[in-house]
């Protein structure tokens, strides 16, 4: 009898907590969002015995510097895994000496896939690449917040927004976003590489980063990553203006005896990736309209104003599909042979798809083109 009064007392709390939660929730605008971060929950095992079950992680940061070191706020929890390469010693997880920016961020996506594919819930839900000199930072004006409720820790508050929009990529303000007009979030064409949050159904074209281009400059690898983005998830592409970011070493100045190349020359990546594109065939957008995806290159290389509105999630289809990319690109191209290649490896498959048998149809929301 004791059990069983434990039991509905138990059973009373928990309703009181979610009817509570729920309309709490709600005056935010997220009636439908619970963050959970348990390291462990129940299952129901032999006779109705309660199982505790180990909960991994859902968050992965991949770091690379010269030498491990403390980043202020970034610590590892029940919820964020940390994983670092480190090419001047061996002080990391993964040592890669002489690689450059994009070959180690692969080197660390490698490492992560490696990890999640052992995993039979989709792995990650989101790769985080940062440079070992950030410094994030949360932002005090009230009118760059998506809730009153935010957490203290930037790290936290940042992972709080990839769980409540889960954009296809998440960002940070950065130097060149500090004019912008104040707002919860907001769409930029360009992007720096310091911090990005992918989805992990990025992978399935935009990672791993093309590297293809890195012996004439290690910022094209991020061009790349910025025009597929747009191309694809114009709407997804989310800034979060609740932090900001800094980094007191600046790349570009090439004081690490060449270790950034610097070439600023954005129509190299952009005339390279065109030839990735078959000119003859079109392909249905999100907004049903039919385009050949040449028609994304007729501005400059470089943009710092496309239009767009940030959203959430929703039911858009992060994941590329085969026939899409076989419609839409030459699939005798190199660089798209590399990207079936890898997505036929068993493990980023079944990160991908799991048990699914059949792709999802894919239909990009491309920025609008004029």
């Amino acid at each position: 009898m004791a059990m069983k009064k434990c039991t509905r007392v138990f059973l009373f709390a928990v309703v009181s907590v979610i009817l509570l939660w729920v309309p709490y929730m709600a005056r935010f605008g997220f009636q439908d969002i619970v963050i959970v971060r348990p390291l462990m929950s129940s299952s129901i095992g032999e006779n109705g015995s309660s199982v505790r079950t180990e909960q991994h992680p859902q968050l992965v940061y991949l770091v690379q510097g010269a030498s491990r070191h403390p980043i202020p706020g970034l610590n590892a929890t029940p919820n964020r895994e940390i994983i670092w390469l480190t090419y001047r010693d061996k002080t990391g997880d993964i040592y890669f000496p002489n690689s450059t920016l994009t070959e180690g961020r692969n080197r660390l996506l490698l490492e992560a896939i490696d990890r999640a594919s052992k995993r039979n819930d989709g792995g990650y839900l989101y790769y985080l690449f940062l440079d070992d000199d950030l410094l994030l930072n949360n932002e005090n004006e009230t009118k760059r917040w998506w809730r009153k409720d935010l957490p203290r820790n930037p790290f936290d508050r940042f992972e709080l927004f990839l769980h409540d929009f889960q954009p296809a990529v998440g960002f940070t303000r950065f130097g060149f976003y500090t004019h912008d007009v104040p707002a919860p979030v907001g769409v930029n064409y360009n992007f720096d590489a310091i911090f990005n949050g992918f989805h992990r159904h990025t992978i399935s074209f935009m990672l791993p980063y093309i590297s293809d281009l890195d012996h004439t400059s290690w910022w094209f690898s991020q061009w790349f990553v910025i025009h597929i983005s747009a191309m694809f998830y114009n709407s997804n592409r989310v800034r979060c203006n609740a932090v900001y970011v800094i980094n007191p070493r600046y790349h570009g100045n090439n004081k690490l005896k060449g270790a950034y190349a610097d070439s600023g020359d954005f129509r190299i990546p952009r005339d390279y990736l065109r030839t990735w594109i078959d000119k003859n065939n079109k392909v249905k957008t999100a907004n049903g309209e039919n385009i050949n995806l040449l028609r994304t290159f007729k501005r400059q290389a470089l943009y710092f104003d496309i239009p767009g509105n940030a959203s959430r999630k929703n039911s858009m289809e992060y994941r590329v599909s085969t026939k899409f990319i076989t419609t839409a690109f030459d699939k005798s191209h190199p660089g798209i042979q590399k990207i079936l290649r890898w997505r036929n490896l068993p493990k980023v498959r079944n990160i991908l798809y799991g048990s699914e048998k059949d792709e999802p149809d894919f239909f990009p929301d491309v920025f609008p083109l004029h």
